[in-house]
């Protein structure tokens, strides 16, 4: 048990650590007019779920992307009617990493690792080192996802916690349940949906177990922006609320249906049990959108007769 510990743990670690390089590389690069763009948006509400799954896929952080929104809105620069089909692209952006994580190129990280820490030496370019920066990160946390599935492919062999997963599958309400508190306390979805893509790929969990834990992930990972948004104005907080409340009803709009997801997920990549997470993950966040979005403005009218001072 202490090995499964030990490994898994320094394999976190290095995931976490290469996710934080990857965001913070990436975020120079972030140009100025972006952000015009984004707090200038009067279009098409698809154009605002387009431009928040760019900036979460650029940030790889719902959670980061909602406090920027929060932000927003709190300064006036945007309103919640303008946030809201943003909000609905934070979720679709938020899937990029698992799919990436899909590839399994663990093995062929260590040259990108070599690389950019090659550039970080010899350059003393600002941008070619947050290039470097990018890199390192990238192959981090590849490196890091190998070494977890190493530390956790013992976990198959434990009788009792394969009762337990097989209790999420056959019963989703338990694993919704475990996903949200996992990510109310661990703020990371990414993270979660990683952990649950290795487990998958040591065969310690099944994609049914998996995508109910990922569907309670989906509303756990709403929390780190409600707390930001407390002290702040009304509109802020209403701005909060309506990612929770547009999670939830996706979760509902979905539930009956868990069966049906992973059995196309199952269909799309039949040899990739790790790509059939990141392809359940990735259904069931563009599905809740496109039936979400031209129902909007019944968010919005919701979230302001809830949340009224």
């Amino acid at each position: 048990m202490f090995e499964i510990i030990s490994s898994s743990s320094v394999g976190l670690g290095l995931f976490l650590l290469g996710l934080n390089f990857f965001t913070e590389g990436l975020e120079h690069f972030i140009s100025e007019r972006f952000k015009y763009v984004l707090v200038n948006l009067k279009a098409h509400p698809l154009l605002g779920v387009l431009a928040g799954c760019m900036l979460t896929g650029i940030l790889q952080s719902s959670s980061a992307t909602m406090i920027i929104l929060v932000g927003f809105v709190q300064a006036d620069l945007l309103t919640l009617y303008q946030a809201t089909p943003i909000i609905m692209g934070v979720n679709i952006g938020t899937t990029v990493t698992s799919q990436l994580i899909a590839f399994n190129i663990g093995k062929y990280s260590f040259v990108l690792f070599l690389t950019s820490v090659l550039i970080s030496l010899v350059t003393k370019n600002k941008k070619k080192r947050h290039i470097g920066e990018v890199l390192m990160g990238f192959s981090l946390v590849f490196i890091g996802i190998e070494l977890l599935t190493k530390g956790l492919a013992p976990l198959k062999d434990m009788l009792a916690l394969q009762q337990i997963l097989k209790q999420f599958g056959s019963t989703p309400i338990f694993g919704i349940l475990m996903g949200f508190s996992a990510i109310s306390i661990l703020q990371s979805s990414s993270t979660g949906i990683a952990i649950l893509q290795t487990l998958a790929s040591t065969g310690s969990i099944s994609v049914y177990s998996a995508v109910s834990i990922m569907l309670g992930m989906n509303v756990g990972t709403c929390v780190t922006a409600i707390i930001s948004s407390l002290p702040f104005s009304k509109s802020a907080r209403q701005t909060a609320f309506i990612h929770l409340l547009f999670n939830i009803a996706g979760l509902i709009l979905v539930f009956p249906f868990i069966n049906l997801l992973c059995k196309i997920s199952i269909y799309l990549s039949p040899l990739n049990l790790s790509r059939q997470i990141a392809n359940a993950h990735t259904i069931f966040n563009v599905f809740s959108t496109l039936i979400f979005l031209p129902f909007t403005k019944v968010f919005v009218n919701i979230i302001q007769w809830i949340i009224r001072r």
